[in-house]
């Protein structure tokens, strides 16, 4: 689409950033519209250690925030850079014997006028590696219209996951964390996600006893920027692999925790928060 002049029918210009670039303004706009949603964050791995010996599942990776803004189009420059928010990565599965799961890594923020930003939407941090007491959840993103969520914390004595916190918010809702093993080697569900407000993209589900996946959040479509559902959280295992945490959905919602396991088999590994997105609409 030109920059250059008003399209047939004064058809709005819409310009969509899926990663960091720069936004150019069309000559004619009279304003400009800006949404912007962070990254999630990434859920952490789980604990691998010894029979009779406490195992938490990985903490839920945080959703990014969602913010939005309409500015005069003469108030803005011939062009602007935009950061986009990248998608906070998985914690990494334990895959030696008596060790903490990875943390997740953090969402990036996104910004419009990235030097000295007009606005911004903060990412979710990532959930933290399953330890012998704790599988921390990342915090939501500020720094937008709508904060997210934090993700789910572990349970501290190595019973079922947890589902992320709940607010009516459109902001990224943060992943489940992962099912643990007791003192007793009970084995448990990794929790189920959060769907997303007011989309309702689905939760991911939650990965059964037994090393279960979690399901993977779901997505909007590509381009809408709105936020997705969030990640499931794996189940743990004494036989096998801790089960795997699920993804957050597009956009910015935050990853699933992984399941705990017993020496001799990894963990499950966090999933990955989702990716930020900016969408500028000129008209």
């Amino acid at each position: 689409m030109s920059i250059l002049e008003p399209p047939p029918g004064h058809s709005p210009n819409v310009q969509i950033f899926y990663t960091s670039g720069t936004w150019t303004k069309p000559v004619w706009a009279k304003s400009v519209r800006v949404y912007m949603i962070g990254g999630g964050g990434g859920g952490g791995g789980g604990r691998r250690d010894a029979a009779g010996t406490v195992r938490c599942g990985g903490g839920g990776g945080a959703g990014g925030a969602f913010a939005f803004a309409e500015f005069p189009a003469a108030s803005l420059n011939a062009t602007e850079d935009i950061s986009v928010g990248t998608a906070g990565s998985a914690g990494a599965a334990a895959t030696t014997d008596t060790a903490n799961g990875g943390n997740g890594g953090n969402g990036g923020s996104s910004f419009f006028r990235s030097a000295a930003s007009i606005l911004a939407a903060g990412g979710g941090t990532g959930g933290g590696g399953g330890t012998n007491s704790s599988g921390t959840a990342g915090s939501g993103g500020n720094a937008g219209s709508f904060s997210g969520t934090a993700g789910g914390a572990a349970s501290g004595t190595g019973g079922a996951g947890a589902f992320a916190s709940y607010l009516v918010t459109q902001g990224g809702p943060g992943g489940a964390s992962g099912g643990g093993l007791t003192t007793a080697d009970a084995t448990s569900a990794g929790g189920t996600g959060r769907g997303s407000v007011p989309t309702n993209r689905p939760a991911g589900t939650a990965g059964t006893a037994g090393g279960g996946t979690g399901g993977d959040g779901g997505s909007m479509p590509t381009g809408a920027p709105m936020v997705g559902g969030s990640g499931g959280g794996g189940g743990s295992s004494t036989t096998g692999a801790g089960g795997n945490g699920g993804a957050g959905g597009l956009y910015g919602a935050g990853g699933g925790g992984g399941g705990a396991s017993v020496n001799g088999n990894n963990s499950g590994a966090g999933g990955a928060g989702a990716p930020g997105i900016v969408v500028v609409i000129s008209e």
